[in-house]
Order: C-alpha cells, then structure tokens, then sequence
C-alpha cells in the first residue's frame, strides 16, 4: 500500500520532502546521514557520498531491514 504515490512521488519525499510548501524544512542537507520514515510508510536514506562510503550505507540498511523483518 503506497498511500496513492507512485514511485516518483516517494523519491522526492525522501530527497527533498515534497517541496517548500510540504516537508522540506525536515531535511538537513548538511548532514551525513538521514535515516526518513514517513506518516505512510514511505521510508529511505540520504548520505552525503563525499563523507561516508556507499557500502556501509548499504550494508546498515540491509541490517536493518533484516532486522524489521524479523529476518536478524
């Protein structure tokens, strides 16, 4: 269950929270991580690349999700 979005409107709730008139203010560009959980369920990570490599992101999402899952 998606809510009613599609795939395009869940990325840019997690990239950039809707747009001004929505939930940008919740979004911290100067940070290294964001973990984003939505009021839906619409879930996602932001990282900023030139800090943190790509694959310990991945493998701590992939934790995660495991985890929730009951999977870990």
């Amino acid at each position: 269950a998606d809510g009613g979005r599609g795939p395009e409107s869940r990325a840019g709730q997690v990239l950039h929270g809707g747009g001004a008139c929505a939930n940008s203010g919740n979004r911290w560009f100067d940070k290294t991580l964001q973990l984003i959980v939505g009021e839906d369920g619409t879930c996602g990570v932001l990282y900023d690349p030139a800090v943190i490599d790509g694959a310990v992101v991945a493998e701590m999402v992939d934790h995660a999700l495991d985890y929730w899952g009951g999977g870990g």
